[in-house]
C-alpha cells in the first residue's frame, strides 16, 4: 500500500508537469512562470485533497452526507481563492484570457448582474474538470487494486489448497508402501533391505521434492519406477507390469502428480483372483504436451470404488495447476480400466 501511494503521488506530479509545460509553451506574453505554476497548483489542489483525503475517508466511513457537505465547502473555498488569484493575474498582466495561465481554459458566462465577478466563472469549470478527471482516475485505480487483492487472495487460497492436497497424497502413498514392506517382512524375504532403501528414497522425495512447485520429469519417473519395483515384490507371479516412456529431459511438472494413478492401478488391477492381471503404463512428454496412459485389469466385485483419495486429489491439483490445459479420462470397459491424461505446457 505504501508503494501504491507513492506511485499515485508520482503520477499526479507527472500530470501537473504536463499541464505546466503546456501552459509554459503557450506563454506568448512572457508571463513569469512562477505565476503560471502557482495557478495550476491551486487548480489541482481541491482534486488532490479530494483524492487523497476525502474519498479514502468516504470509503472507510461510508458517510455520503459528510462527504457531500465537505466537498461543497472545499469547492467553495477553492473557488474563492483561485478566483481572487485569477483576478489579481488579470489586473497585473492586463489580460482577461484564461488560456494565458493554464491549458485547462474552459470558462462559463457570468450570470446577469454578476458580470464583474467573471473571474469566478472562469475558474469554476477548471476546478470541476480536474476534480472529475481525478475522481475517474481514482475509481480506476481502486478497481485495479481490488482486482490485484482478489488475485492475491485467490493465489494464497490456491497455495493453501495445493499444500493440503500434497499433505493428503504423501501419507496415502506411504501407507501403501508400508503395507508392501509389512508383507515382505512377514515372509522374511531377502528383498526387505532393498525395499527399505527404496522406501527411504521415497520418503526423501515425499518430504523434499514434493514441496517444490515443479520438478524435472525425470525425478517423477524415477519415483514411479521405485514404487513399481516395491509393488512388484508382492504381486502374483502371473501379473504383467510394463512402463515405457519417451521424454524431453528439460520438461518440469508438478511433483507426485502421476504417482497416484500408478498407485490406483496396483490397488485395483492386481489380485490373485484375477486371471492374467496386468498394468501397462506409458508416458510421452515434450516441451508442449505430456501424455500419460495407464491400463490395468480389474474385477468388478473388487473395484466398486475405483478412484479414492489419490485420483480425486489428482483431479483437484490438475484444476489448480493446469486450468484449461489438461484432460483426464477414466474409462471402464470389459474388465479394463483405462486412464488417459494430457497436459499442455
Amino acid at each position: 500500500m505504501k508503494s501504491y501511494k507513492i506511485l499515485r503521488l508520482l503520477l499526479n506530479i507527472i500530470f501537473i508537469g504536463f499541464i505546466f509545460l503546456a501552459a509554459a509553451n503557450n506563454n506568448d506574453k512572457n508571463i513569469p512562470l512562477g505565476f503560471i505554476f502557482l495557478y495550476n497548483i491551486l487548480l489541482f489542489s481541491p482534486a488532490w485533497i479530494n483524492n487523497f483525503c476525502l474519498l479514502p475517508s468516504l470509503r472507510r466511513n461510508k458517510s455520503i452526507k459528510w462527504y457531500s457537505v465537505t466537498i461543497i465547502v472545499l469547492i467553495t473555498v477553492a473557488l474563492f481563492i483561485l478566483g481572487q488569484y485569477l483576478r489579481y493575474l488579470y489586473q497585473r498582466f492586463d489580460t482577461s484570457e484564461l488560456i494565458d495561465f493554464t491549458p485547462i481554459a474552459a470558462t462559463s458566462s457570468a450570470i446577469e448582474g454578476l458580470e464583474k465577478y467573471q473571474y469566478y466563472f472562469d475558474t469554476l469549470p477548471g476546478i470541476i474538470i480536474v476534480m472529475g478527471l481525478m475522481i475517474i482516475g481514482y475509481a480506476i485505480q481502486q478497481f485495479l487494486l481490488k482486482i490485484k487483492k482478489e488475485r492475491q487472495i485467490q493465489n494464497q487460497q490456491t497455495i493453501a489448497e495445493l499444500n493440503l492436497l500434497k499433505s493428503q497424497i504423501s501419507p496415502h502413498f506411504l501407507f501403501n508402501v508400508l503395507n508392501s514392506l509389512y508383507s515382505l517382512s512377514l515372509k522374511k524375504a531377502e528383498e526387505t533391505p532393498d525395499v527399505i532403501l527404496k522406501l527411504s528414497d521415497i520418503l526423501r522425495y515425499s518430504l523434499y521434492e514434493s514441496q517444490e512447485k515443479e520438478i524435472p520429469i525425470t525425478d517423477e519417473i524415477h519415483m514411479l519406477k521405485t514404487y513399481m519395483d516395491i509393488e512388484q515384490l508382492r504381486v502374483p507371479e502371473n501379473t504383467n507390469i510394463t512402463f515405457e516412456y519417451q521424454i524431453n529431459n528439460s520438461v518440469n511438472i508438478a511433483p507426485m502428480l502421476l504417482l497416484p494413478l500408478i498407485e490406483n492401478a496396483f490397488k485395483h488391477g492386481v489380485d490373485s483372483s484375477i486371471d492374467a492381471s496386468f498394468i501397462s503404463a506409458a508416458l510421452i512428454c515434450d516441451h508442449k504436451l505430456l501424455t500419460f496412459t495407464c491400463k490395468n485389469s480389474f474385477k468388478e466385485s473388487l473395484s466398486k470404488d475405483y478412484g479414492g483419495i489419490g485420483v480425486n486429489n489428482v483431479k483437484k491439483r490438475l484444476e489448480l495447476l493446469y486450468p484449461m490445459k489438461h484432460s483426464l479420462e477414466i474409462i471402464k470397459s470389459e474388465n479394463v480400466f483405462d486412464v488417459n491424461l494430457e497436459i499442455k505446457f
